[in-house]
């Protein structure tokens, strides 16, 4: 932690110059919500035909919330102290600071989890969910929540619950293809060629 300090503290403090600390807060405040509204329009919106998606959207959302479950039980067994606390004022809250232990990053945890979990859809929708959670992991360490050591713990943990989460798929097979066909929604068949 004490190898992280002055980085964190030139990387907010750059940050803040740059006029990016607004942003930062917005995405520590909003970066979750704007995930799983983001899957959801995926899960709704996507054509009827690609299956492949909405099944990977409910993986990534499972294994997002495996992630973030144990990321609390890891938080409550290893109370770290946040950035602002643990480095007398040099990083500064940019938001109010939570209870919680800072490592792993739950938020973090939650989103490389549902950006690995994304992978049955292919590297076109993995490679961007995990944009996605590294600008968050960024914007929550420019407003003081984590060190990077805290969301690198959380990448750890989120990949670990996907893998987990598409290993163990074929558990929960039924309940996913029941949720992917709401609404009527089924795969379509094409009809098979005969052999002449």
């Amino acid at each position: 932690m004490g190898v992280e300090i002055y980085p964190l503290h030139w990387l907010q403090a750059e940050a803040v110059t740059l006029g990016l600390g607004p942003a930062a807060i917005m995405v520590a405040r909003w970066a979750g919500l704007g995930a799983v509204l983001l899957l959801l329009a995926v899960f709704v919106l996507w054509p009827r035909r690609s299956v492949e998606v909405r099944r990977a959207v409910v993986h990534a959302l499972i294994a997002g919330a495996v992630a973030y479950l144990l990321a609390i039980v890891v938080s409550s067994s290893f109370p770290i102290a946040r950035p602002p606390a643990a480095t007398g004022g040099l990083v500064r809250a940019l938001v109010p600071m939570p209870a919680s232990s800072a490592f792993p990053a739950r938020l973090g945890a939650f989103l490389f989890g549902t950006a690995a979990g994304l992978w049955p859809a292919g590297e076109d929708w993995v490679v961007p969910g995990f944009l996605y959670a590294a600008l968050a992991a960024l914007g929550q360490m420019i407003a003081g929540l984590y060190f990077p050591s805290d969301e690198m713990g959380a990448l750890i943990l989120g990949v670990s619950s996907a893998v987990a989460v598409l290993l163990a798929q074929g558990l929960f097979r039924g309940p996913v293809n029941a949720l992917v066909q709401l609404g009527g929604w089924k795969p379509s068949r094409r009809p098979r060629r005969g052999v002449k």
